[in-house]
């Protein structure tokens, strides 16, 4: 029995723990500085960006469900990327992934 709880537990982790996709966080960071802009408007330290018009998001640590309703939807002065088309649900993806995973470290 505390081999099958073993297990399960060891399975659950890479899925509950966030494990990083070197893939996916590459083409986010890609994404924040170029298509998307974000290096313009917001501070994260991983993306040397030093933005002075959004939130410092090294401050906030956004979640990565956060981080898609925002980019989608758009804030104040952020337009919706996702609304607009500026960028494809994929793309969304991975910078809102890349940002929660980087964000304050």
């Amino acid at each position: 029995m505390r081999k099958l709880f073993f297990f399960i537990l060891i399975s659950l982790l890479p899925s509950t723990m966030g494990f990083a996709d070197p893939a996916k966080l590459s083409a986010g960071k890609e994404i924040f500085n170029g298509k998307g802009m974000c290096a313009g408007c917001h501070v994260l330290k991983d993306a040397g960006a030093n933005g002075n018009i959004g939130p410092s998001l090294d401050q906030l640590k956004p979640s990565i469900d956060v981080v898609k309703s925002v980019v989608n939807g758009g804030l104040g002065v952020m337009p919706a990327f996702g609304a607009t088309g500026m960028l494809t649900a994929k793309e969304i993806d991975e910078v809102s992934f890349y940002v929660a995973s980087k964000a304050g470290k």
